[in-house]
């Protein structure tokens, strides 16, 4: 069961280097970025432009506060898992957030054009798919593993266990508008996302706990979870005291609902003839809306109550987990066994984003500096911090961007490069977290799973409005 669990955490790490927003963070501040309009709708890019399928803007990230240092020590010239006697319970304590918990998005663009209408006016439509996953994973849960019951009796809380999935397809017109005419400098821009959802799943162990004795162990649920999907539904099982399973008949697949959000942004470009002409300040709210679920589609999972299991002794520190583990995990399963709660409509939230930038440019505007506050309200593990951006345009077909994120996040170094010329291929990469330490022979984060990549071909087809 160790190799189980060291391989699970191990997956989940390696999932972070190819595993983030529509765009790059890093994109926010450079003049002619094609994908920034992702992060305000007031911003508009350099000319027309059509996507090319799938791979016009692909991007993957995973945050987490953890990382492969968590789990795996190296002492005395070899490497030992947390679960080894080696790691003493305190060291692995001392490295464990109280709230241990992950966050991973894939999206990617099937289909995507945007155009001037006139030198003031533009519009974006953009077809694609997003992946949102999360999990909680309490500190408790995984001293539980290491340490065991390492008194007589020992209780641990689940508070804070919770896993999140998401699968949805969204389709998106938006509009920017150059206002200069009523204030100069000013420019606005709105967004309108429809989406259909092909599942949502959210479970939450709540306030559960989970008490050791020589001679029994007990459990409190208090669970409680939803699944809207047409094609999943979680089935008791059809042995007595036996764990629940999750079962996916992919035949029934089909939409399991249908939502809408909105994005909102405004930028102001200071114009009064003073030594701060140039400053730019700008404001966005993303995904302001929700996805609803018809009944029919969802499962309302409870659990409450508590009972007791014997036969479960001799957990200690120097315990063998080799099906202990396997054994706790099952009875666990088997006590906060959800049942079918009464049918109801639900509704999901689409995660809203909040970004508010600074920028002041110079040397002619071939370079500028810029500083980015973004607030990703995850439905568990929110997100904030604030990015110091250094961008060089040298020409306008060429954008190097460099940042610094830090506040919430692991501080680390983004940057981004993107080709834009007026007529032809518009080529970018880049990551707003960039990771230098990893695990000797695979590609983990050794301080935490904290990465993102993306990147995009598309092809600008130039117009008479271009810049």
């Amino acid at each position: 069961m160790k190799k189980k669990i060291i391989t699970s955490i191990t997956a989940a790490l390696v999932t972070a280097v190819v595993a983030s927003a529509q765009a790059l963070t890093g994109s926010y501040f450079l003049d002619n970025s094609l994908m920034k309009n992702r992060l305000n709708p007031a911003f508009t890019p350099r000319a027309n432009y059509f996507g090319i399928p799938a791979i016009s803007n692909f991007g993957v990230g995973m945050y987490g506060n953890v990382g492969a240092s968590t789990f795996l020590y190296p002492k005395n010239g070899q490497l030992y898992t947390f679960l080894n006697n080696n790691v003493s319970v305190e060291e692995f304590a001392a490295k464990l957030p109280k709230y241990p918990g992950l966050n991973v998005d894939v999206n990617t663009d099937i289909l995507n054009f945007g155009f001037y209408t006139s030198p003031k006016s533009f519009w974006n439509f953009d077809l694609g798919v997003q992946l949102n996953a999360g999990v909680g994973i309490p500190k408790d849960f995984l001293m539980l593993l290491k340490q065991g019951m390492a008194q007589d009796p020992m209780k641990y809380s689940l508070d804070g266990f919770n896993m999140s999935a998401d699968a949805n397809i969204y389709a998106a017109i938006g509009h920017s508008h150059d206002l200069s005419d009523y204030v100069e400098g000013l420019k606005v821009g709105a967004k309108f996302k429809f989406f259909v959802s092909m599942a949502s799943i959210d479970m939450d162990l709540g306030k559960s706990s989970l008490t050791f004795s020589q001679d029994k162990w007990t459990v409190d649920a208090n669970a409680t979870g939803t699944i809207a999907a047409s094609f999943v539904r979680l089935s008791p099982s059809s042995e007595p005291g036996g764990a629940p399973s999750v079962n996916a008949d992919m035949s029934k697949l089909a939409p399991a609902g249908y939502g809408f959000a909105f994005d909102l942004g405004a930028e102001y470009r200071l114009n009064i003839g003073s030594i701060l002409d140039g400053l730019t300040v700008s404001l966005s709210a993303l995904d302001l809306g929700g996805i609803f679920y018809n009944s029919k589609n969802v499962q309302n999972l409870v659990s409450e109550g508590n009972a007791s299991f014997e036969g479960v002794n001799g957990i200690a520190m120097d315990t063998d987990f080799n099906g202990i583990v396997d054994e706790i995990k099952n009875d666990f399963l088997a006590i906060a066994d959800f049942k079918e709660g009464p049918a109801a409509n639900a509704r999901v939230s689409t995660c809203p984003k909040i970004y508010a930038g600074v920028e002041m440019p110079f040397v002619n505007d071939m370079m500028s500096v810029g500083l980015l506050y973004s607030g990703k309200f995850y439905r568990r593990n929110p997100i904030n911090e604030l990015t110091l951006s250094y961008n060089l345009t040298p020409c306008k077909w060429f954008n190097l961007g460099l940042n610094w994120s830090f506040l919430n996040s692991w501080k680390t170094l983004g940057w981004i490069i993107e080709f834009t010329p007026k007529a032809g291929v518009d080529f970018f990469i880049g990551s707003d977290y960039t990771f230098f330490n990893v695990m000797p022979k695979i590609p983990i984060p050794i301080e935490k799973a904290w990465a993102n990549a993306r990147f995009g071909l598309n092809f600008m087809i130039g117009s008479k409005h271009a810049r």
